[in-house]
């Protein structure tokens, strides 16, 4: 294996003089996408970069817990905020290549700060690599890649979806025949329990909040405790979280305990394709109310189920169904065959970089995964 040593600082240039913080307060909203530390923060209506770059955290708490990716692409028009290093490979490498690359690496060494950790910029070009030459870097660039952008096309069909069936929904409700109701009678909501708690560290996922927004990490917590059935998530279930980060989700992946701060949605009255678009409406409420400072820790109480009104198109259920159900099993297996791609992907990713899997052995592996993901559609 021809792979040569050499510091990342030799690898690339380095743009982050370019970079321009802007507050919030300043911004003014336009298309083109203003990135920090983990990603898109906000959209803005001026860009300074300009085609493909890879950006890398500078400081944040993901640094050390690396909960999302601190290595990424930003392409196009974009803005930059001084919490992301912004580079381009130079002739010699490849850019997407080198995402991967940082992306896979253990940076605790060159990480500094306690109470908020920073990679530098002399850290940062300090970091030793060990690099095929430029065809093969592109090779293993193309084959996750393909898993990416794979997944990246699903995330954006379950983004479309959801707005298709709330347009069914609306044109259903624009005669005004819908019936409004609280919305703790769209279905049953129970409460999960302080799983948490003495966990064994052994047996079924304890769902948090933290696992919801991002998927479990290594902070992720088990338990092998016996729980009754319905704190129990399965494939397809509706998980609501009613405190700190409120939200809606599907759940696609094994059983799970369902911790206290989530609902467990048990569907009723109402398919589940409604349940899901009228507790998304009424999530504003929800936010609302959490942000109140008569509540605390910025959640929900279960009476807020009982004040909280939602439209629901009662008469036109059933034609309704045929419409929005394919659209909602296109919706959760998006979902679960981003999540299986992703895992590939991140197996893939250390025995690629690391020279120990041969590039053709990883292509016909994801040919075969996305292939199969096309025959399950």
């Amino acid at each position: 294996m021809n792979w040569k040593a050499k510091p990342l600082g030799s690898c690339i240039e380095v743009f982050d003089s370019c970079r321009r913080p802007v507050t919030k307060k300043d911004r003014v909203l336009g298309p083109y996408p203003y990135y920090g530390a983990s990603g898109i923060v906000d959209y803005v209506d001026s860009y300074i970069f300009e085609g493909l770059h890879v950006l890398v955290a500078e400081d944040g708490e993901n640094l050390r817990s690396r909960k999302l990716p601190i290595a990424y692409l930003a392409e196009g028009r974009f803005w930059v905020n001084n919490h992301a290093h912004v580079l381009r490979a130079n002739d010699e490498n490849d850019t997407r290549f080198l995402s991967y690359m940082i992306e896979s690496l253990d940076l605790s060494g060159f990480i500094t700060g306690s109470t908020q950790p920073k990679l530098s910029q002399a850290a940062l070009l300090s970091i030793p690599l060990r690099l095929p030459k430029l065809a093969e870097q592109r090779r293993i660039a193309g084959v996750l890649g393909a898993l990416d952008d794979k997944i990246e096309s699903n995330q954006n069909l379950a983004e479309v979806i959801p707005s298709l069936i709330d347009a069914q929904i609306h044109h259903a409700l624009s005669d005004g025949s819908g019936d409004s109701i609280p919305v703790s009678k769209l279905a049953k909501f129970v409460n999960g329990g302080a799983y948490t708690k003495e966990a064994s560290g052994t047996g079924r996922m304890v769902i948090r909040i933290a696992d919801l927004n991002t998927g479990p990490g290594a902070s992720t917590i088990y338990n092998d405790i016996d729980v009754p059935g319905d704190r129990l998530a399965h494939f397809g279930d509706l998980l609501m979280s009613w405190s700190g980060s409120l939200g809606v989700y599907v759940w696609v992946r094994e059983e799970a305990i369902v911790n206290q701060h989530i609902f467990k949605v048990i569907f009723t009255n109402f398919p589940a394709w409604l349940v899901h678009n009228r507790l998304n409406v009424a999530l504003h409420d929800f936010r609302a109310i959490a942000a109140d400072k008569a509540t605390t820790m910025g959640h929900i109480q279960r009476k807020h189920l009982d004040e909280t009104f939602v439209e629901v198109p009662n008469a036109k259920l059933e034609q309704l169904n045929h419409l929005c159900v394919p659209l909602w099993n296109r919706f959760i297996s998006a979902q679960l065959e981003s999540m299986r791609l992703a895992e590939l992907r991140d197996a893939l990713l250390p025995e690629l970089m690391s020279g120990r899997m041969r590039v053709d052995e990883a292509g016909c592996l994801v040919s075969e995964a996305l292939d199969e993901e096309v025959a399950d559609v």
